[in-house]
């Protein structure tokens, strides 16, 4: 897949059926990148990362010591996992219902911690869900271009 330019990163994708016209139904809004976000989910309908994958903040922002710089991630989400992330009620989960009213999940930690398109801008932001949204939600790339061509394989 060329979002990926790293050409060593090991994934894997699950062969996808899902129509331009689902995956809009869906995600009827554009936001940067949504072109690439499209094609990737008509290709596969979630992408699993074999060696796990990161990508580091400070290849976009200024990382202050101590701040969160290098960002796991485990594995792109499938459509299903989307709309259930997307649907999700106040009751169920107050920060995640908040977080879906203005962003797109699309990716994971393997620990739960969820990555998400912001809808008006395209940025790209990492929800630590063992904090508050205030506090656990973080800008880790400017665009869903971005942040796939920066991911590398995942090493210590």
């Amino acid at each position: 897949m060329e979002l990926f330019k790293n050409k060593e990163l090991l994934y894997e994708g699950i062969k996808s059926n899902l129509s331009l016209k689902h995956i809009k139904g869906v995600i009827n809004v554009d936001f940067v990148g949504v072109d690439s976000f499209i094609n990737l989910y008509q290709i596969y309908d979630g992408v699993k990362f074999l060696r796990g994958a990161m990508m580091f903040r400070n290849k976009f922002y200024d990382v202050l010591k101590g701040e969160w710089d290098k960002i796991e991630v485990e594995f792109f989400l499938t459509f299903k996992n989307i709309r259930e992330l997307m649907e999700m009620t106040k009751e169920n989960n107050p920060d995640i219902y908040l977080l879906a009213q203005t962003h797109v999940p699309f990716a994971d930690d393997g620990c739960g911690n969820t990555i998400w398109i912001e809808m008006s801008t395209g940025k790209i932001k990492v929800y630590y869900h063992e904090y508050e949204l205030d506090k656990g939600l973080l800008t880790i790339a400017p665009n869903f271009n971005s942040f796939c061509s920066s991911l590398e394989n995942w090493v210590l």
